[in-house]
């Protein structure tokens, strides 16, 4: 096509004039590019050009002078070149419709180059002209000038800058979808593990959904599914299994013969609820959810066992009169009902507590709650002062909140703890061994029982001499092939010691400081959560995966390769990339 453009050179950086020119010449014939401004405004890029092509032109004074003056340089243009196609005008104003009106009334094709902002009021404006719009492209010169799919291009005047740069920065990844919107099916662009975010404002651009309405809702009314905040198609497999309701009513329908009525309390509520012995846990909270008898933050365990039903391997079963009785004097507050109840395991023992030894009542597995309310009714200890640490200063073991009596081998362990003495504890663990453990640079040989607290492992550190009082254990053994698990150090296993030597040969601070210029703050989810980290754009995959385990976003059991996957990054070349750079 012959081609003409026009720059309003007050509005349009010279570096965008120059992509024009070089993105358009590419397939069309340009005869001119007319550079319109004020003399005294006119950047200093845009003098002494080859005045061939370019013509700069003065437009003297006055605030809309440039734009009256593309008016009728385009007017011109329109009746002295006979044989001219294709208008293009690069300004981010729009007080030239008139013009573009003239020029589509003589056939030419018309493209506007701006920065995008007014692309969706100019859209409308130019429905009210009556102008057709296949004759007239809009293009934003923010998103840069590749070919953008025409399907795609559509959607882009309706959309704001952050999602049309979104969908252009995946242009191989947009796929376009027939999603329903009250009683129409619309067609939107949509890529796949797109962030929830950014499919609502997606949604809400497009007039899909209004900004009142659930995204969550929409997205499962059109079969899309959510994983870790991010949407997705259903695999075939997945839109072939039932949904939670048939689940339950299909459970229910297999045990018609074993169902029975029982009542559930729940907020002072007493529910009538359908029951088979021995149900799923899992389908006994969806039921208790879809019924709406608990909510999603409420525990179908607790619930099941504050309704005197037994949970035991995943499954909820009624109790016979002695269970249901022992359930119920186990959660109860009442001292008195609680001792009499379970006499005939009563024993007595003793505590210290600021110098001075009390003999209490104790039954071996008793809560930690009843435990600290007997302490204060014995005026052992005050309202602000912890029952646990009690029970831990007493050599009493606490375990998901109940209270036991140690065996031998735990009383050495606490001993241990407590004191630093490190003879009985060794003698009674003829497996230890002697390893290597690594701190500021250097290597110390210590004694070691695979399993022990990491108290004892603190312990014997500051007892070397390792670490200081303010040093971590934890810290050395991350740096030393070990790992903690449930408060306990372990060797780690063959496996897993591969990529813990890379790690002691990896280095990210040093990494991120030579690359300091570079470092953004980037957010990644994982496992349902969110963290924001330190990022370089093209950092080594072995980089990225030892600064996730130091972050304690992933352990070495987890690959960082499933950290990137369920983020906009890629790999390229073991090298990890935000996908908004590079990443098509």
């Amino acid at each position: 096509m012959i081609a003409h453009i026009f720059v309003d050179a007050e509005n349009i950086p010279p570096s965008v004039t120059f992509q024009v020119v070089e993105y358009f010449g590419k397939e069309h014939t340009i005869t001119k590019v007319d550079i319109i401004a004020k003399e005294e405004s006119l950047p200093y890029k845009y003098r002494d050009l080859d005045e061939k092509i370019y013509r700069v032109q003065n437009c003297f004074y006055g605030k809309n002078s440039a734009d009256t003056w593309l008016c009728i340089e385009m007017v011109r243009a329109i009746i002295d070149e006979p044989d001219l196609e294709l208008i293009i005008i690069v300004s981010s104003d729009k007080d030239f419709l008139p013009a573009i009106k003239f020029a589509t009334d003589f056939e030419k094709k018309v493209f506007i180059v701006s920065n995008g902002a007014g692309h969706k009021s100019l859209s409308r404006q130019l429905k009210i002209l009556d102008i057709d719009p296949s004759t007239v492209e809009l293009k934003d010169y923010r998103l840069g000038f590749g070919n953008v799919p025409l399907k795609l291009e559509k959607f882009l005047p309706r959309l704001s800058f952050d999602v049309k740069k979104y969908f252009f920065d995946r242009e191989s990844r947009v796929k376009f979808i027939l999603v329903k919107s009250g009683d129409d099916i619309v067609e939107m662009p949509f890529v796949a593990g797109m962030g929830i975010t950014m499919f609502g404002r997606t949604l809400h651009d497009l007039g899909i959904l209004k900004r009142s309405g659930s995204i969550r809702e929409f997205i499962t009314y059109n079969f899309l599914r959510v994983s870790r905040n991010r949407i997705y198609f259903h695999s075939e497999e997945e839109l072939a299994r039932p949904t939670q309701a048939e689940l339950i009513e299909n459970y229910f329908s297999e045990h018609a013969d074993e169902m029975i009525k029982i009542f559930i309390r729940h907020n002072e509520k007493l529910h009538e609820i359908p029951f088979v012995n021995g149900m799923p846990l899992d389908l006994f909270g969806k039921f208790l959810r879809e019924q709406q008898i608990i909510g999603k933050a409420a525990s179908p365990i607790q619930t099941a066992r504050k309704n005197l039903l037994k949970v035991s391997s995943g499954k909820v079963w009624l109790c016979n009169e002695e269970e249901q009785e022992k359930i119920y004097y186990d959660t109860v507050k009442n001292l008195d009902e609680y001792f009499d109840y379970h006499a005939a395991n009563v024993k007595n023992i003793f505590i210290k507590h600021n110098g001075k030894i009390f003999e209490v009542p104790f039954v071996d597995g008793i809560s930690l709650e009843l435990f600290g309310k007997l302490l204060r009714e014995k005026k052992i200890i005050g309202k602000g002062t912890s029952a646990k640490s009690i029970a831990q200063k007493n050599f009493l073991d606490v375990c998901d909140d109940k209270i036991y009596l140690c065996d031998e081998e735990r009383l050495s362990e606490l001993y241990t703890e407590s004191t630093g003495n490190f003879d009985d504890y060794f003698s009674r663990h003829p497996e230890e061994k002697k390893i290597f453990v690594k701190h500021n640079g250097k290597l110390f040989e210590i004694p070691f029982v695979n399993g022990m607290t990491l108290n004892i492992f603190e312990k014997l550190l500051r007892d070397k001499n390792i670490i200081g009082k303010n040093s971590s254990a934890k810290k050395v053994a991350a740096g030393s092939l070990l790992e903690i698990r449930y408060g306990r150090v372990y060797l780690i296993d063959e496996k897993e010691m591969s990529a813990a030597q890379d790690d002691l040969e990896l280095n990210v601070d040093a990494y991120l400081n030579e690359h300091v210029l570079e470092i953004r703050t980037i957010s990644i989810s994982y496992d349902e959560k969110n963290f924001s980290i330190p990022f370089v754009n093209g950092i080594p995959l072995k980089i990225f995966g030892k600064l996730l385990r130091e972050r304690k976003i992933i352990d070495r059991k987890i690959s960082p390769e499933e950290v990137v996957e369920n983020n906009s990054l890629e790999i390229r070349d073991e090298k990890i990339f935000l996908l908004e750079e590079g990443g098509q």
